[in-house]
């Protein structure tokens, strides 16, 4: 930058003694006595930089008046001091011309001097202003950037957290069934048994730590549920799906519908006495999948059976809703709910939600 001053300098001196006709010699050592008086605001230039540069260097109003004051009280003598002293050099002068064009220093060029160098002072301050705000900025970024994906991490540990406490508690259930089967010396039904809790514990391992799955894949999940519950409670309880193609391919969390249905057996149909009356009729289950407005709606209808069940308490949450519920708001944060409707035969609980996984919550 000052170089260029100095070449328009040098420039305007000629302009001027060429406009009005000035018997001033102007050679190209003249273009070096402004290149080499300019020098020296480049080298204060740098040194402004390096002081406001420097992490001790704090932009308070006290700090910047006193780094003014001072630079300018021992800059200004010495600019002029070094600049005359160029000036005579080039002029072939010495000693006595030098301290007498410094003594006849008027008191105009000692303000525009000023001026140059309040303007230095405050382009400097600018720049490096400049530099740590946006340093502050990128600084700022990284670290909220770091706690967002601290968070995440977080979160994500949460999420599996829950999904592999899911997983043991869905054993201990299944194993239940089996233990109930094998009491009742059930051989054959106690193989078809082993089978289905094959594929269920396939699917629990291999979906522990999935975000996402199908709501096809979901069903399957719930078939072989219901084909292993059926096996120990027989004709306590009948279920109807209904769903459809669109349905099927939207995307939801692993274990979202299973543990609606788990809710049911708990509560209604393990408390339910084993039926000998042909003309008695188990639970009737309603599963029901909807694909609408980009919304996925799942519920699951039991009836009351108030002929069968007496005194059988109102269903409740266990592990496996609380577990589902918190994974809800993990990944779907306040867009989906989780409602029960209650009527004189029936007890429902509806689940909505995006109708496909994304993460809204942290």
């Amino acid at each position: 930058m000052w170089v260029s001053v100095a070449l328009i300098h040098a420039l305007s001196r000629y302009v001027d003694i060429v406009k009005y006709d000035l018997a001033v010699p102007f050679t190209l050592v003249d273009v070096g006595y402004y290149l080499v008086s300019y020098a020296a605001w480049i080298i204060v230039t740098v040194v402004l930089l390096r002081v406001m540069q420097s992490r001790r260097f704090t932009f308070s109003f006290w700090r910047l008046a006193i780094f003014f004051v001072g630079g300018l009280l021992l800059w200004l003598p010495t600019y002029f001091a070094y600049d005359y002293g160029v000036s005579v050099a080039v002029a072939g002068g010495g000693w006595p011309e030098w301290i007498d064009t410094l003594a006849a220093t008027s008191g105009s060029v000692v303000f525009f001097y000023a001026v140059v160098y309040a303007l230095t002072f405050a382009l400097c301050g600018g720049v490096v202003l400049a530099a740590r705000t946006r340093q502050a900025q990128r600084d700022n970024l990284a670290l909220e950037q770091q706690r967002t994906e601290a968070a995440l991490e977080l979160a994500e540990q949460h999420m599996q957290l829950m999904q592999s406490q899911l997983a043991p508690h869905f054993l201990f259930n299944c194993l239940s069934s089996m233990s109930y089967l094998a009491r009742q010396s059930e051989k054959a039904t106690l193989v078809d048994a082993i089978s289905t809790l094959g594929r269920l514990l396939r699917f629990t391992v291999e979906n522990a730590s999935r975000t996402e799955i199908t709501v096809s894949d979901e069903l399957q999940f719930v078939r072989d549920y219901l084909a292993l519950q059926n096996l120990r409670f027989g004709d306590r309880f009948v279920c109807v799906i209904d769903s459809d193609a669109a349905a099927e391919q939207a995307r939801c969390l692993p274990f979202s519908l299973q543990p609606l249905l788990e809710n049911v057996f708990r509560h209604v149909i393990e408390r339910i006495p084993q039926i000998e009356d042909a003309s008695s009729q188990g639970v009737g289950i309603h599963v029901t999948i909807e694909r609408t407005a980009g919304k996925l709606i799942m519920s699951v209808c039991n009836s009351q059976a108030p002929s069968v069940v007496e005194d059988v308490p109102s269903p409740g949450h266990g592990t496996g809703i609380r577990n589902l519920e918190s994974r809800l708001a993990h990944t779907y944060g306040d867009d989906y709910t989780l409602e029960t409707q209650v009527s004189a035969d029936a007890y429902c609980v509806v689940l909505t939600f995006p109708d496909g996984a994304t993460t809204h919550a942290v």
